[in-house]
């Protein structure tokens, strides 16, 4: 006992004499953090309950609150699990559901729905899929699925009107096909008609498409035009505004995009 008090000694008299200055010093840094979570609220992840002073940010992006640190989820993601917990009768037991590129944050959820459940991508690189499917051709008969959810995929596809005629070729008469991109003036700040969507053969580069398209791999930025492009092929849109009806509170919450649609396209 003698050599534990000896060898801690050195710290219980630092925090003796320097007891008030601690003291002090803890009561003027809890008053900042109060100060901070007035302006900047604490964040906190639906899908992991990760709860902490922000979230990672991401270049190009105008939301500087994106990924969260521990599930790794993003703003969509986040957007997408309360979407889906709220209505829970879109994941019926017994329906068919295509879902393009699969997310780990949702794999749980999709797999145990008791759907006939289809994760499908381009790549094999993507190891939750079951089947490697291109969008602009997929192999499955007309009216097969009761619902399809396509998030931020349809930017990287170099024929993006095929694949959403696809989509709507594979939707099963009052089926619904949830569908998300990211649009300039809500994900990206490009200087360019926000009205239309943007798209450049000349642009054909990593480089390029990473100064006008927002990201390296995407093959265009989608305008506010993005909705009448679903209805062109078909869809009737019915809602595209979940995430704004959630509330500033909720929104702060979670880091949400206020205004990032979720396309609800009915066939």
């Amino acid at each position: 006992m003698k050599d534990f008090i000896l060898k801690h000694s050195g710290s219980y008299n630092f925090y003796k004499n320097n007891y008030e200055k601690l003291l002090h010093e803890n009561t003027e840094l809890n008053k900042r953090i109060k100060q901070y979570e007035a302006v900047y609220p604490p964040k906190e992840c639906p899908i992991c309950g990760y709860e902490g002073i922000d979230f990672k940010p991401y270049d190009n992006i105008i939301h500087k609150e994106v990924e969260c640190p521990n599930c790794k989820s993003h703003e969509r993601h986040r957007a997408l699990w309360l979407y889906f917990h709220e209505n829970k009768d879109i994941l019926k037991k017994g329906n068919t559901f295509l879902h393009f590129a699969p997310e780990i944050q949702f794999n749980e959820m999709f797999r145990n729905s008791g759907m006939e459940y289809h994760p499908v991508d381009i790549s094999s690189e993507n190891s939750l899929i079951e089947e490697i499917i291109d969008i602009q051709d997929i192999p499955y008969e007309d009216n097969y699925f009761d619902l399809i959810y396509c998030s931020n995929v349809l930017e990287h596809v170099p024929d993006d009107n095929k694949a959403m005629n696809e989509l709507y070729r594979v939707l099963k008469p009052g089926g619904l096909a949830l569908i998300l991109v990211p649009i300039n003036g809500i994900s990206y700040e490009m200087d360019c008609d926000k009205s239309k969507t943007f798209e450049d053969e000349k642009y054909n580069t990593s480089e390029l498409r990473d100064k006008y398209y927002g990201q390296f791999d995407h093959l265009r930025l989608y305008g506010t035009d993005f909705k009448s492009k679903l209805e062109n092929v078909g869809f009737n849109v019915i809602a595209d505004d979940y995430i704004k009806n959630l509330g500033h509170e909720v929104i702060d919450k979670y880091a949400l995009i206020k205004d990032e649609n979720i396309f609800e396209c009915v066939k």
